[in-house]
């Protein structure tokens, strides 16, 4: 195992260079972070923060509906004959769906920086896909073109190689192939700092709980005695059922309830401020992860918008491009396009768009057709025609009727 890592960081001159997965050494052994615990891809996914950030862009990206459009004189109409079509709306291989493939490179390109995926072509059409464990692929460089290639190793042993065409490959937005960018290792000090303090709260109310109070009593107790009231006390008072009961308390002993301190209060800052780091890291608004503590009913709407704008679009423009790259030929390209259907997701706002393209089109300054275009919906008969009202004129001057 280590003669091949070594190829990872010091390739040899006579051939193509190599690089390392996305984690580098942190693929084999997590590096230990300031709280002391290690936090590698899977690790990462103990955070609740981490878990419900990653699973707010998979699960979304997932299932969005990804169309296959084809340019036309009359602007563009989907394209529902094409084989890449049937593997992004059905299944992407005999046992795995299109929307479950999806979703497991997303997580991949959110935990390693990238994502791969084998592609299967007969007649030169592209049939099936199928995921690569990114710790399994190394990507290397021709010296000359510097085209990428992929070297694949398999659970029976030995390395199979493919061309860049024949691996569909999606990274974090703004990184590269020789220059992954994963989130969830630049973001390990926060991930490990919420599990630590995940880990101590789970402590604090195990085994090692503080009481919920003390008993005080003027004078010194015997053994026998202390172990008799505290036998009485948690019978009458412990357990579920028992709140509530009323305290009886013999020869003037009290009970103090301890209450929280300003180390207490702290904690939970820093736990806050923890969810918080991380929730910035991946661009997830709090209000999707069940950060609630400022939200309202004004700004939900707003930022699940901005969900969509800062967060999900960079992502969705990146699976586009890598999906256009292995499932369209050269030739295609110039009139066949991918495009991720987004409506659902502003279906709260749907009623003011509508009404914006209804005014646009009775102004009159866009026709029927072009408003349709923008929501990837056909040409109808007389739709390229401005539509105006009665008492509006047309460039000769004559008014509509």
């Amino acid at each position: 195992m280590f003669d091949r890592l070594k190829t990872f960081f010091r390739p040899d001159e006579t051939r193509a260079q190599t690089t390392a997965p996305a984690d580098g050494w942190a693929v084999f052994t997590p590096p230990a972070t300031a709280a002391g615990i290690a936090v590698g891809p899977e690790t990462a996914l103990r955070s609740p923060t981490a878990l419900a950030c990653i699973r707010a862009i998979t699960e979304t990206v997932g299932a969005l509906p990804i169309h296959v459009f084809r340019t036309t004189e009359a602007g563009r109409e989907r394209d529902v004959g094409h084989p890449a079509a049937a593997i992004l709306a059905g299944d992407a291989n005999p046992w795995t769906g299109s929307t479950e493939l999806r979703t497991a490179l997303q997580v991949d390109a959110l935990l390693h920086g990238r994502a791969f995926a084998l592609v299967i072509r007969a007649g030169g059409k592209v049939r099936e896909m199928h995921r690569l464990d990114p710790r399994s692929v190394e990507v290397s460089f021709d010296p000359d073109t510097l085209e990428p290639s992929f070297a694949v190793s398999q659970q029976e042993g030995g390395v199979r190689r493919y061309a860049w065409p024949d691996v569909f490959f999606l990274q974090t937005p703004g990184g590269t192939l020789d220059r992954p960018i994963s989130l969830t290792h630049l973001a390990r000090e926060a991930i490990g700092l919420d599990l630590a303090m995940a880990e101590h709260q789970g402590r604090l109310f195990s085994a090692g709980a503080r009481p919920s109070g003390v008993l005080e009593y003027g004078k010194p107790l015997s053994p026998e005695t202390v172990k008799r009231l505290r036998a009485s006390f948690d019978a009458q008072h412990a357990g579920a059922g028992n709140g509530g009961k009323t305290l009886i308390l013999e020869d003037g002993m009290t009970f103090r309830a301890i209450q929280f301190t300003s180390v207490d209060l702290q904690f939970l800052e820093l736990r806050r401020f923890a969810v918080q780091e991380i929730a910035r890291t991946y661009r997830v608004p709090g209000t999707l992860i069940g950060d609630l503590e400022r939200a309202t009913w004004n700004n939900v709407e707003e930022l699940s918008r901005q969900f969509l704008t800062f967060t999900l679009l960079p992502w969705l423009d990146a699976w586009e491009a890598a999906l256009s790259r292995v499932l369209f030929t050269p030739n295609e390209r110039g009139r066949l396009f991918l495009e991720f259907v987004t409506d659902d997701l502003l279906r709260g706002d749907i009623a003011a768009r509508f009404e914006a393209l209804a005014k646009a089109v009775g102004a009159p300054w866009m026709t029927p057709d072009e408003a349709r275009a923008l929501e990837n919906r056909p040409p109808i008969a007389g739709g390229d025609q401005l539509v105006r009202q009665a008492g509006q004129t047309g460039a000769a001057g004559k008014a509509a009727p």
